[in-house]
């Protein structure tokens, strides 16, 4: 019987050395995934200080996520805890954004590569990089305005199914899988409100939406608005309410935070743009 149990105890001393190195290899190829660096430089655009830039900085920071993700102060967050998958933490603008200059900090948001050159996890640069040169200044006077908050959190911590993905090729990054040299949308110098529809949409919708608006995971496909009277989608876009009047979940709490802010204009722009796609539009 004990060269059977020996045999059985070096069978499992084994089998847990090799669950171990894989376990490790695992990790090291994850880390080396997540450090990927992106040549992609930095962006020079003006950055106003006067309090009405300053104030639709703040607008638009809010219509575009920047409080939804890194708190109403900008103060940062734990935005995702999952056991076994992530602990994705939305730092601190107010601290971070003082060792970025402006044309970093412009990078980070249209092209989502952080000052070391590696991919935001999460930024969802792709709607992001069409705003405008103007649009994106303000914004970055407005982080910069805010006071500074003392407020700190763990660091990001890839957990065991994400680092399964990453080496899969399951997660990727806005700044791995967009076209950093597309025309810009924010550039084009259409200001009819179908334009300026086309130009919010593509930015705060995209986000749940898909960079298409076609739809993505549990979000529908947005084209022809949905079937909503120009009433309607007002109701849906400033309140997170159906045709019907039900609450929308994550868009109504979406809605009262972020896009109540949206003007009468941006609205109707945004609901005649959708109209104007075709239903046959390609993903």
């Amino acid at each position: 019987m004990r060269p059977i149990l020996l045999g059985a105890l070096l069978g499992l001393t084994l089998l847990a050395g090799a669950g171990g190195l894989g376990y490790w290899w695992l990790g090291f190829k994850a880390a080396a995934i997540a450090a990927s660096t992106f040549n992609v430089p930095p962006d020079t655009v003006a950055i106003p200080s006067d309090a009405s830039a300053i104030t639709e900085g703040e607008r638009l920071a809010w219509l575009h996520g920047c409080h939804g993700c890194h708190g109403d102060s900008l103060q940062g967050k734990v935005f995702v805890d999952e056991p076994r998958v992530i602990r994705l933490i939305a730092p601190n603008i107010t601290q971070a954004i003082r060792s970025y200059d402006d044309a970093e900090v412009v990078r980070l948001i249209r092209h989502g590569v952080k000052r070391n050159g590696t991919a935001a996890f999460a930024m969802p640069s792709a709607g992001f990089y069409h705003l405008s040169d103007a649009d994106v200044g303000r914004i970055v006077a407005h982080l910069r305005a805010t006071p500074v908050r003392g407020d700190t959190w763990p660091p990001t911590e890839i957990r065991l199914f994400t680092k399964v993905a990453l080496v899969r090729g399951e997660v990727p990054t806005d700044a791995g899988t967009m076209d950093h040299r597309a025309a810009r949308l924010g550039a084009d110098a259409d200001t009819s409100q179908v334009a300026l529809g086309r130009y919010r949409a593509s930015a705060i919708c995209s986000e749940c939406h898909g960079v298409t608006l076609r739809g993505q995971d549990n979000a529908p496909a947005l084209v022809q608005a949905l079937g909503y009277t120009l009433p309607q989608f007002t109701s849906l876009m400033l309140d997170g309410r159906a045709r019907d009047g039900r609450d929308i979940g994550l868009m109504g709490t979406t809605a009262r935070r972020r896009f109540r802010r949206l003007t009468t204009r941006e609205v109707e722009g945004i609901w005649n743009y959708l109209r104007s796609l075709p239903l046959a539009a390609p993903r």
